[in-house]
């Protein structure tokens, strides 16, 4: 929950920050939020099953809230996306990017490393109610097929699937992270729920000549 309360505050600071709106505009536009999120998280409530599904859930209502408040101040549909793009992922990319940088340079391998990072988090941070293969597993690879993803059954249910490639956009932060070349590791995501029926994500390990 401290990440659903940390991507909020960046919405609202990145809208101040770039001077979107006006004090007084800004107002009205998180009053607007508050009643789209309360209404939006109505509808989707019977898909929290406990606290990682909360904060999941949450993530994906801060866009929706955040998107549907920009049309309602009659702001094109198209200008709407980016500026939700914006809200969501600028305010954390940098962190993210240099998160990941200084992680793998200090690691011994920094390939097994970013494979541990993620199967913690598909422990940890998603949990059951996303669905998780792993057809290979090893030394050289690891490929990770996510068969199910409550973000995108989230935004099924608030039929919203316009949003998707913007909550997928979010990894781009780590993902960006990697140097092929410095860290002898690759990562490829040929789909996501925003392209396909499935999300994957695969993890090569390179060989250093």
């Amino acid at each position: 929950m401290d990440n659903y309360h940390w991507i909020e505050q960046g919405v609202f600071d990145h809208l101040q920050t770039e001077k979107i709106f006006t004090d007084q505009v800004l107002d009205k536009f998180k009053a607007c939020y508050k009643k789209k999120f309360e209404t939006a998280l109505k509808k989707v409530e019977h898909l929290v099953k406990n606290e990682l599904d909360k904060g999941n859930v949450y993530f994906v209502l801060i866009a929706v809230s955040a998107y549907e408040t920009f049309l309602e101040h009659d702001i094109p549909k198209d200008r709407s996306i980016l500026l939700t793009d914006d809200c969501i992922n600028k305010p954390l990319r940098s962190t993210l990017i240099d998160g990941t940088k200084k992680l793998l340079d200090q690691a011994e391998n920094p390939f097994q490393t970013l494979v541990q990072v993620s199967k913690e988090r598909e422990n940890n941070y998603f949990g059951s109610s996303f669905e998780f293969e792993r057809p290979v597993d090893n030394q050289f690879g690891y490929i990770l097929h996510i068969k199910k993803c409550l973000f995108h059954e989230t935004l099924k249910a608030l039929n919203r699937q316009e949003l998707q490639h913007l909550l997928c956009k979010m990894d781009l932060g780590w993902i960006n992270g990697i140097d092929p070349d410095k860290h002898d590791t690759q990562f490829v995501r040929p789909v996501t729920f925003a392209t396909g029926d499935t999300c994957q994500m695969w993890f090569i390990k390179t060989e250093h000549l």
